[in-house]
C-alpha cells in the first residue's frame, strides 16, 4: 500500500481536502493529513509517507531531508501572492510591501508593482534562518507590510510586525491532491511489476546478478544469496559484486560490450558462469550475470537427449560407424561431408542394404542442425491416407478418429533440423505435390487447418529405384525431384568394395560375439576369398546378416570355406567382362556399352573389373571409332 501524506498549508482548508481526498477510491492507497508549521523536528510520520504533499519552506526542508521521497509541492502562484498584496493594501494601506517567500525573486516584481500601486520588496526564504534575515532587511529597507506563508505570519507576530497570509487558490490545491494520487498509482504499477520481475527471478533456479558500471549490486534474486552465501538480513545492493563473486569479469564485458561464458568454482563447486552487457540504445548500463550449477547443466542435458532419444528425435550414426578403407567408400563419405556443411537437400541413391540411412544420419550429426531434432520417416512404411496425416499433422476433427486436440506432424516435429523421407520413390503422387509446396514456401498446412505453420527443415531423401523412369512414366514428379535433387550421393554396393568386407564382417562379428557372449573367431585363407567374391546383392545389410547367423551357428575358432558354403554362401556368377579378357584389342566400343547398360556400372568401375585404367578402357573404346 502507497502512504500519502498532505501537510496541510493552513487549518481554513483542512475540510476541502479531507473532502477531495475522501473521492478516493482505491484501497491500496492511504491518505493522511497533518498540520504543521516550519521546518524543524519532523514528526515520525515523515519517514513512513512514499509520498508527501506541502507547500513553501516545508516542502524546501522535506525535498532537502528525504531525497528518496515523492515531494509534491503545493504551488503559489502570482495570482495568490497579488492577492495578499491587495488585501494588505486594504487593511494596512501601505506605501511599501515585503514578499518572503522561496523563489519570490521570480516573481515579475514589476507587474505586481503597476497592478498594486506599491513598492514590491523580494525576498528568498527557504528556513526559519533566512526569513529572519529578511524580516530585518525589509525593516531596514522600510517595508511597512510584510507578506509570506504561515511561519511568516507566526514571527510577525512575535515581532508585532503587520503581515499578511498568501491563501492558496483551491484549484492549486485540488491539483496537489490529484498529482499524488496519480504519483501513488504509478507507483503501485510500479511495485506491482517489481513483484513480479522478482518473483521470476526468484522461481529461477540460476543465481543472478546485476551491476552497474562500477560493478556495484543493482539487483539479485534468492539463488544468488545462496550461492554466495550472503545472510538473509544483509543488503548487498550497492556493493561491489567481487566481494561476494570475485573475478567474474564483468569489466571486461563492459568494456568490450559482449558476452561471455566461463566455468568457475565458488565455495567449493563448479558453476557455468555468464555474463552480458547490459545495452540500453548506445549505451552500456552495467552487466547481467547469470550463474548456473554444472550439475544441474548436466542433469537437464541428460533429461533432454534422453527425451529426445526417446521421441526418435536424434541421429544415431556418425561418419564414424561407416567402416570401411575402399577408394568408393571413402570418396561417398568425402562428398557426404562437404554436404553436411551446407543447408541444401540432398538425394542418397544406392541399392538396398548399402548404407543410405547411415549417411543420412552423418550429415545431419556433422551439420550445423547436429544439435536440433533428426525425424526419420519411411514412405513405403506407412498407408497413403496415414502418411499424409504423419507428415503434416491435422487438427482436432480433421476426421473421423483423429485424436482430441489433433496432432503435429514429423514436419513441425523436425523445425531447425532435418527430416529424413526414405523410401521416397514409393510416396504417393498427390503426396508429392504437398511436399513440393513445402519444400519451396517452407510452410506446411495441417489436415482440417486453416492457417499455414512455417518450418525450417532440411530434407535428406534417399531411394534405391530409378526415379528418372520414374518421372518418364508419370509416377514420380519431375519438379519435384529436382527440389530434392540439389546434391545426390551415389552409394556404393559392397561388390565394388571388396576391400572393405573384411572390415566390416570383423565389425559385425565383435558386435554380435558381445551379444550372444561367444569368442570371436577368424577365418581361413579360403575362407577370406570367398567372402570377398561373393557379390552380396543385399550389400552390408546381407553380410550383418550372414555374421550373425555365423556367430550364432560356429563352435570352431577357426572358419573355413567349406563351412561358408555349407551356409550357402557361393562364388558369384562370372562377370560378363571376363570372357574378353583375353583379346581386349577385340572388344567393341558396342560391347563396352552394353557391358556398362547390364551391370550398371561407370567406366571406371569397369576399368576395375577388366583390370586395366580407365585410360586404356578409353582408348579400347576410341579406337573401335577409327
Amino acid at each position: 500500500m502507497v502512504q500519502v501524506l498532505i501537510i496541510i498549508p493552513y487549518s481554513q482548508v483542512q475540510d476541502k481536502m479531507r473532502l477531495w481526498a475522501e473521492k478516493i477510491r482505491d484501497p491500496s492507497i492511504s491518505v493522511q493529513m497533518t498540520h504543521v508549521y516550519g521546518t524543524s523536528n519532523p514528526p515520525e510520520q515523515y519517514r513512513n509517507a512514499d509520498i508527501i504533499v506541502a507547500r513553501g519552506m516545508t516542502c524546501s526542508a522535506l525535498r532537502r531531508q528525504y531525497p528518496e521521497k515523492h515531494i509534491i509541492e503545493i504551488s503559489m502562484t502570482s495570482f495568490d501572492v497579488l492577492d495578499a498584496i491587495a488585501e494588505s493594501k486594504r487593511k494596512y494601506r501601505p506605501n511599501k510591501v515585503a514578499v518572503c517567500m522561496q523563489s519570490a525573486s521570480i516573481m515579475d516584481v514589476a507587474s505586481l508593482e503597476e497592478l498594486s500601486g506599491l513598492t514590491i520588496l523580494t525576498y528568498d526564504v527557504a528556513d526559519e534562518s533566512q526569513l529572519e534575515e529578511a524580516l530585518r532587511r525589509g525593516q531596514a529597507a522600510g517595508a511597512e507590510v510584510f507578506v509570506g506563508g504561515l511561519t511568516l505570519c507566526r514571527q510577525c507576530g512575535n515581532q508585532n510586525l503587520a503581515c499578511t497570509h498568501i491563501k492558496t487558490s483551491d484549484l492549486s490545491l485540488e491539483r496537489a491532491v490529484s498529482e499524488a494520487i496519480s504519483t501513488a498509482q504509478t507507483i503501485n504499477q510500479e511495485r506491482t511489476k517489481t513483484l513480479v520481475i522478482q518473483s521470476v527471478l526468484n522461481n529461477t533456479p540460476d543465481a543472478i546478478f546485476a551491476v552497474d558500471n562500477e560493478g556495484c549490486i543493482t539487483a539479485l534474486n534468492d539463488q544468488a544469496y545462496h550461492i554466495c552465501h550472503i545472510p538473509a538480513q544483509e543488503k548487498p545492493y550497492g556493493k561491489k559484486l567481487d566481494r561476494y563473486c570475485p573475478d567474474i569479469g564483468w569489466e571486461q564485458v563492459i568494456l568490450s560490450r559482449t558476452e561471455s561464458e566461463k566455468l568457475q568454482r565458488f565455495f567449493g563447486s563448479l558453476y557455468f558462469v555468464r555474463c552480458r552487457p547490459i545495452l540500453t540504445d548506445e549505451n552500456c548500463a552495467g552487466a547481467l550475470i547469470t550463474v548456473m550449477a554444472a550439475d544441474k547443466i548436466r542433469a537437464a542435458e541428460t533429461k533432454i537427449r534422453k527425451e529426445l532419444t526417446t521421441k526418435g528425435l536424434t541421429a544415431k550414426y556418425s561418419f564414424d560407424n561407416i567402416i570401411g578403407v575402399s577408394p568408393a567408400l571413402k570418396r561417398a563419405v568425402s562428398i557426404a561431408y562437404k554436404y553436411s556443411q551446407v543447408d541444401a537437400n540432398v538425394l542418397l541413391v544406392g541399392e538396398t542394404g548399402t548404407g543410405k540411412e547411415l549417411f543420412a544420419h552423418s550429415i545431419h550429426r556433422a551439420s550445423k542442425r547436429s544439435h536440433q531434432p533428426f525425424v526419420a520417416v519411411n514412405c513405403a512404411a506407412l498407408p497413403e491416407n496415414l502418411l499424409e496425416s504423419e507428415l503434416f499433422g491435422y487438427v482436432e476433427g480433421a476426421f473421423s478418429g483423429a485424436s482430441k486436440g489433433g496432432k503435429i506432424g514429423l514436419f513441425e516435429l523436425a523445425h531447425k533440423g532435418t527430416i529424413f523421407l526414405d523410401e521416397i520413390g514409393e510416396l504417393p503422387i498427390a503426396l508429392q505435390a504437398k511436399l513440393l509446396r513445402v519444400l519451396q514456401e517452407k510452410e506446411i498446412r495441417r489436415i482440417g487447418d486453416d492457417r499455414v505453420v512455417p518450418v525450417d527443415v532440411r530434407v535428406i531423401s534417399a531411394t534405391n529405384f530409378d526415379i528418372e523412369k520414374q518421372i518418364s512414366t508419370r509416377e514420380f514428379r519431375a519438379d519435384l525431384f529436382y527440389r530434392l535433387n540439389l546434391l545426390n550421393l551415389q552409394a556404393p554396393p559392397l561388390r565394388e568394395r571388396s576391400e572393405d568386407v573384411m572390415a566390416m564382417a570383423d565389425y559385425f562379428l565383435r558386435l554380435f560375439g558381445q551379444e550372444y557372449q561367444k569368442s570371436i573367431p577368424t577365418f581361413s585363407p579360403k575362407a577370406v576369398a570367398l567372402l570377398q567374391r561373393y557379390s552380396w546383392p543385399g550389400n552390408a545389410r546381407e553380410l550383418r546378416n550372414f555374421c550373425e547367423k555365423l556367430m550364432v551357428l560356429n563352435e570352431s575358432p577357426v572358419v573355413d570355406d567349406i563351412q561358408l558354403r555349407n551356409m550357402g554362401l557361393r562364388e558369384s556368377n562370372p562377370q560378363p567382362a571376363e570372357a574378353v579378357l583375353e583379346q581386349p584389342d577385340n572388344i567393341s566400343r558396342e560391347q563396352l556399352m552394353q557391358l556398362l547398360s547390364r551391370q550398371k556400372l561407370k567406366q571406371e568401375d569397369l576399368a576395375r573389373m577388366l583390370g586395366v585404367s580407365r585410360t586404356t578402357l578409353w582408348r579400347w573404346a576410341k579406337k573401335q571409332q577409327q
